[in-house]
């Protein structure tokens, strides 16, 4: 085992001692996320394909995989935007929330096709329903200026963007009650200073650290929260 991973070991350690099952959280909607959503044990209906598609070696593990199911069936999101694309490993759980799910990822030619390829599995399994769209665009500026999306995930810092400028592209783009994951928040992972951006927005209602993703909830009114969290 390397030091990295040593390290880690002991740092998750510790968190599921500190802040295991919610301890220390006083809101009663970010305790019921902790608790029912990232802490949820009971299995959900795709469970099942996503065992035989998601294991240590893939982009995105089972446990993740299963928690973004999860994460958007509680929110009911409809539009999801993915920015670093994974080859479809991050929005399968997603689009399996929902049949009317509709997901914009930012890919180039290669990817989307890689990504189709793989999301053909869909027509393959009884999980195929109408109203699932994939769409893919090479840019960011090719979305129309009235987009807004329910759930962002996050995993790269598009060309032409540093962790600012795509932090402010990402509020106007965004709906009131959005929620935002992203991937490689800890110290000296690329979306680390993003993660910070978004942390330090005063606008920015509720945050929790899951460690290696970042989980951002928008809700209007809300007194501003930061959550570390067990996961």
């Amino acid at each position: 085992m390397t030091t990295k991973k040593i390290k880690d070991y002991i740092n998750k350690s510790v968190r599921r001692l500190k802040h295991r099952q919610g301890f220390g959280v006083h809101s009663p909607f970010a305790y019921s996320i902790i608790r029912e959503v990232i802490e949820e044990k009971s299995a959900y209906y795709s469970y099942g394909l996503m065992s035989r598609l998601y294991n240590s070696k893939t982009p995105v593990s089972y446990k993740v995989a299963c928690l973004l199911l999860r994460l958007a069936d509680r929110f009911r999101v409809r539009t999801i935007l993915e920015i670093g694309c994974d080859r479809g490993y991050s929005i399968l759980p997603v689009i399996l929330a929902d049949s009317r799910n509709s997901v914009v990822s930012l890919a180039d030619e290669k990817t989307a096709r890689d990504t189709r390829s793989r999301l053909s599995i869909l027509n393959r399994t009884s999980y195929k329903a109408h109203g699932r769209e994939v769409s893919f665009v090479g840019s960011l500026d090719q979305l129309p200026d009235d987009f807004r999306a329910d759930m962002i995930i996050v995993s790269a810092i598009p060309a032409g963007f540093d962790s600012q400028t795509l932090h402010d592209w990402l509020k106007l783009h965004s709906q009131p009650t959005a929620i935002e994951w992203v991937k490689g928040i800890r110290p000296n992972q690329p979306l680390e200073d993003f993660w910070d951006t978004l942390c330090d927005d005063e606008e920015i209602e509720i945050t929790m650290d899951l460690y290696d993703y970042g989980l951002m909830i928008r809700r209007p009114h809300f007194f501003k929260q930061h959550y570390i969290v067990s996961f």
